[in-house]
């Protein structure tokens, strides 16, 4: 084998394994802890690094995910939150936010999404005060509040499916209506804001007119690096959401358990391009609140085709109409609801709910 083919040998095995890297990498990242990741988000964002190539470079910006916002719930401070805080000081912790957020009404939702949630480049700390109206105090104290937000989101809104038994669920997210549909109403901020667009092309060009030395270059690839984590992250839990939305929006329109459809992670996962283990991965132990006020797991949103179809025949046999038989049951349940199934099925199904046969039925209400 000659030079050349073993250096593209070499190069090809590196970049699978820099591949690979990356993958379990993203596979960490999508099974760390809500609190765990919104923490090393912000500690990201709050780096001399990333604020230079946010604010003075340009280089770094906010991409929203469309149909996703800030949860309304941001706004209501829970002050029943002391179940399950163990020995957290929870006087001291809300000493001072209902100011805050009575500062944040003051100034009105849309400016303080324009200069807080969603803020454009390059403008100053100094430039937001003069538009809002406030303090130099008063902006630090927002963007803190906002900061402490993303990190502790799930001590603001406690998820409600925790019990004693080792079974621990982040609340990631509210289902609410908006005017042209169901939103995504993070109660991250960090979420709500979305995703990092990282400009390549103006970070080249910078580098190559001497604005960064190769020192720094080399620090900011691995900003980069750590920024697309963080996005891998960001998309697979805003893709997963979305998909729930749209494939369950019987549910959320009505509220009825029993308008759950069936669906799997494989159909979801072939719906948005993922493979199976990342959705198993990004919905475990989380759980969001839905329009009716109901909080539920996003495990719930995938009931078993056979548990669907199992309640599907009892609500067939409980409407009143007497003595169906197996192969009318088959009939209905293909016309009323899509779903086809053999008569078979519909026999086991029916003895799994403890229901006789038509005759036997028949039999019995004779006597």
């Amino acid at each position: 084998m000659g030079n050349l083919e073993i250096q593209q040998t070499q190069s090809l095995q590196a970049r699978q394994e820099l591949k690979l890297i990356i993958r379990l990498e993203q596979a960490n990242l999508l099974e760390m802890p809500e609190e765990e990741f919104n923490r090393l988000t912000i500690e990201v964002e709050s780096s001399p690094l990333f604020k230079k190539l946010y604010r003075k470079e340009r280089i770094v910006h906010y991409q929203r995910y469309p149909k996703t916002d800030l949860s309304s719930q941001f706004y209501q401070l829970n002050e029943e939150i002391a179940a399950g805080t163990g020995t957290l000081d929870i006087e001291s912790i809300l000493y001072d936010k209902e100011d805050i957020v009575r500062q944040i009404q003051k100034i009105g939702l849309e400016n303080f999404k324009r200069y807080f949630l969603y803020p454009e480049p390059g403008v100053s700390v100094e430039e937001i005060a003069q538009e809002c109206n406030l303090e130099l105090p008063e902006v630090d104290k927002i963007n803190s509040l906002i900061n402490e937000f993303s990190i502790m989101s799930e001590f603001y809104h406690p998820s409600t499916l925790n019990s004693g038994h080792g079974i621990y669920y982040s609340k990631v997210a509210s289902i609410e209506r908006g005017p042209e549909g169901f939103v995504i109403g993070y109660l991250s901020p960090s979420y709500a804001r979305g995703r990092y667009s990282i400009d390549y092309e103006r970070f080249e060009e910078l580098k190559e007119n001497g604005a960064f030395s190769a020192a720094e270059a080399r620090e900011i690839r691995q900003l980069f690096k750590r920024l697309e984590l963080i996005n891998s992250r960001k998309d697979t839990v805003t893709r997963i959401l979305h998909g729930i939305v749209e494939k369950q929006a019987p549910y959320f329109e009505s509220g009825n358990g029993k308008a759950l459809l069936p669906f799997s992670q494989k159909e979801l996962a072939e719906r948005i391009g993922l493979v199976p283990s990342s959705i198993s991965r990004a919905i475990s132990g989380k759980s969001l609140d839905t329009p009716g006020g109901e909080e539920k797991a996003l495990k719930d949103f995938f009931p078993r085709p056979r548990r669907f179809r199992k309640e599907l025949v009892k609500q067939l046999l409980e409407t009143g109409e007497e003595f169906l038989s197996d192969e009318a049951i088959k009939a209905k349940l293909e016309q009323k609801f899509g779903v086809s199934i053999s008569r078979r099925s519909v026999a086991n199904l029916r003895e799994e709910l403890k229901i006789a046969a038509a005759w036997k039925r028949k039999k019995t209400a004779r006597q």
